[in-house]
């Protein structure tokens, strides 16, 4: 933890000190500024915590008047309510992550619901400690993505509430800009607050993004500091500092021992038309049920992720899962290579944002396993981030099962002379042949990477919670009454 209070002694400074030490932090703030937008290499995160009464209205004015707006952006949250449309909490802060080069100043960050659930006695403290863990893994994450988390908790006493008097100006302790503690209203949950607090702030002080203590009590001093301590951050992304405690690259190993799992499987797997037929109805059929019942529509969502060989039939497994759902409540995303705009941002950003609403099904054709397939083995990811892509993947999958949500994932295999057969029909038929591209027959060239990238893949992150299913797609029929029946079970193990 860092004590950001640089003046001592009992009163505030004077304002013409202050205005004397305002003018060169301005120039150096908007200098700072204009390099980090120039660069657009990194983008900052100011974070401003503390109980109603400490200043984060007037400290947030102060930071709009002394930086250029253009790329300066308030993120303002209010706390998750049950009746807003469901998605994982961090998703609304990913949805709104500025692109690098740019600024954001965040109010209601991801330490607000998670103190107010621990103290009103929502989140027992087992829970409150694994929350905890993950805010401080996230944080790593987004370091090592080029996002930096300056974490300010402006210190002015207590968390009880403003006390009582006539109306001041806005931002004074009387009656401050923002609120963000109404909920807390007696002195036990007051109590509690302060404890959850003190723990919070040493649990997640010593990271990749370290608190910095304000003392509140004097505007003057307040905001000057807080202004060195966002002078100093931006610095510090101009200058391209590695993040504190940043993640250890983690090396790509099997977790699994025994022979190759794509080896294994028996690609010869057929099904006869008839009873092809009869399966695909019964398990469409099957599928609309459960994601159309009350228990999915208030309580679930399903992620679909297909991914496999090139050929190897995802668009046909795809469009026969589609026609089995409500075309209203769900939605397929083909990915290809990212924009500009999603690479201005972290590597899982493009998907958070796809991520669906309660009730909702998303349909990813090829999907956040690119980092670990094609950007490693096409050399696009550097190996650092290609190795720790792992533990952010799980990560990311955990916060959606623990949120509710279905996420199932299909690898869709075929053998290499099946693939050169399909490649070959593709170029005779005319509506097939934008199928077929350079591309698939230079990934076809480096069949043996992508292999040993696909076994890493699946013993990596084949968890628990988000189990990868191997399908069989040498036959087409197969394949895709595979993936619906399983499918069928994975919804009725969620649903029933």
């Amino acid at each position: 933890m860092q004590d950001g209070s640089a003046e001592a002694g009992g009163r505030d400074i004077s304002p013409e000190v202050f205005d004397a030490g305002v003018t060169p932090l301005r120039e150096a703030l908007l200098d700072a500024q204009f390099d980090l937008a120039e660069q657009g290499r990194r983008t900052l995160l100011i974070l401003l915590n503390g109980p109603d009464g400490s200043g984060k209205g007037k400290v947030l004015n102060r930071l709009h008047e002394w930086l250029d707006p253009r790329t300066l952006k308030t993120l303002a949250f209010d706390i998750a309510r049950p009746e807003k449309p469901f998605r994982p909490l961090p998703w609304r802060y990913w949805n709104e992550m500025p692109a690098r080069g740019r600024i954001g100043i965040v109010l209601g960050s991801w330490y607000h619901q998670v103190l107010l659930d621990r103290a009103t006695g929502e989140m027992r403290r087992r829970t409150f400690l694994e929350e905890i863990a993950d805010i401080n893994r996230d944080e790593a994450m987004l370091a090592a993505e080029g996002v930096g988390v300056l974490k300010i908790w402006l210190q002015a006493g207590d968390f009880d509430p403003p006390a009582a008097g006539p109306r001041e100006q806005p931002g004074s302790l009387r009656n401050p800009l923002t609120r963000e503690w109404t909920e807390i209203n007696t002195r036990k949950e007051r109590k509690a607050l302060v404890s959850a607090a003190q723990e919070l702030l040493e649990a997640t002080g010593e990271t990749a993004a370290p608190w910095h203590f304000v003392d509140a009590t004097f505007p003057h001093r307040r905001d000057l500091e807080v202004g060195r301590l966002v002078k100093d951050a931006l610095l510090a992304a101009v200058a391209d500092k590695p993040a504190r405690r940043s993640p250890p690259a983690r090396t790509a190993r099997r977790i699994t021992k025994g022979p190759d799992l794509l080896k294994a499987l028996d690609l010869t797997r057929d099904i006869d038309a008839g009873a092809y037929e009869t399966a695909l109805s019964e398990a469409r059929s099957r599928i609309f049920e459960l994601t159309q019942s009350r228990a999915f529509r208030k309580k679930r969502a399903l992620v679909a992720v297909f991914e496999g060989n090139d050929a190897a039939g995802k668009g046909g497994v795809i469009r026969r899962l589609r026609g089995a759902l409500n075309p209203i409540t769900s939605q397929v995303h083909p990915i290809a290579a990212p924009t500009d705009e999603e690479l201005a941002r972290p590597y899982l950003w493009r998907f958070w944002r796809r991520v669906p609403a309660r009730g909702h099904v998303a349909i990813f054709d090829r999907s956040w396993y690119g980092r670990v397939l094609v950007e490693r083995v096409e050399g696009f990811a550097a190996p650092a981030d290609w190795r720790r892509a792992y533990d952010e993947i799980n990560a990311f999958e955990e916060e959606l099962t623990d949120a509710g949500y279905l996420v199932a994932k299909f690898w869709l295999a075929i053998d290499k002379d099946e693939q050169l057969a399909r490649f070959e029909a593709r170029k005779q038929t005319p509506y097939k042949r934008f199928k077929i591209t350079d591309d698939d027959w230079r990934n076809r060239d480096k069949w043996d990477h992508y292999a040993a990238a696909v076994e890493d893949m699946v013993a990596l992150t084949s968890t628990a919670k988000a189990p990868w299913t191997l399908v069989e797609s040498n036959h087409k029929r197969y394949s895709r009454i595979k993936v619906l029946e399983g499918l069928v079970e994975q919804l009725e193990a969620a649903v029933g």
